[in-house]
């Protein structure tokens, strides 16, 4: 994620996989109808430009596999369907992504925010709300905690302000995906390893020249 992109850029893209293994299967049911699939944050290369990103996936009944090469055109996401998502549900989109994707740190924490964004998406939230257990979209997964998770990010929308610009990448026959500009808060905020070594050193030589006054 780097700059914006200007409506109706075309990029080819081609899917390596789920990012550290960072996705959960679950049970949904969308119009009373009832299906599987894994939730999940996706690693992509960006073959127009070389460099990789990555991306959440918008619609829940379009297939992808690990090494598909797609072409998608990129509108912004408050646009209209079929190419963009409208604005309101882009503003909601928004907010998820300003306030809740710094929290992606796992499989579980992946597949919440994914769940949420199927919610946003396919619920007509208008009438129903945003609920995971009632209304046209619904999703049981096998980890309870995941659903708990995006219900609290779900129940946070209201208050929730939207700080970003998304885009979405659009193929009719594949999953559309979403972008986000400027690039939200880095998903791994621990402090890296080599760091955490380096201050048990300057801890063990601050004690041993204390031992030595």
């Amino acid at each position: 994620m780097s700059t914006n992109q200007v409506s109706a850029t075309t990029i080819s893209a081609t899917l390596n996989g789920w990012e550290n293994d960072w996705n959960e299967g679950a049970l949904f049911s969308f119009n009373g109808g009832y299906g599987t699939t894994s939730g999940g944050l996706f690693n992509f290369t960006n073959n127009t430009t070389s460099s990789d990103f990555l991306a959440f996936c918008i619609e829940i009944n379009e297939p992808i596999g690990i090494g598909d090469t797609v072409d998608y055109t990129i509108y912004p996401a408050t646009d209209p369907l079929p190419l963009g998502t409208g604005s309101e549900v882009a503003d909601y989109i928004g907010r998820l992504y300003t306030n809740a994707y710094s929290n992606v740190t796992d499989e579980a924490t992946a597949a919440a925010f994914q769940f949420a964004l199927w919610e946003i998406m396919h619920e007509d939230y208008n009438t129903n709300g945003f609920d995971l257990s009632t209304g046209d979209f619904q999703m049981v997964q096998i980890i309870p905690s995941g659903i708990l998770t995006a219900e609290n990010y779900l129940n946070s929308l209201g208050s929730w302000s939207n700080d970003v610009i998304v885009d979405v990448y659009r193929n009719d026959g594949h999953q559309d995906l979403l972008q986000v500009y400027p690039e939200p808060p880095p998903i791994n905020v621990n402090e890296p390893f080599s760091l955490s070594l380096l201050g048990f050193g300057l801890m063990g030589l601050a004690l041993k020249l204390k031992r030595k006054q």
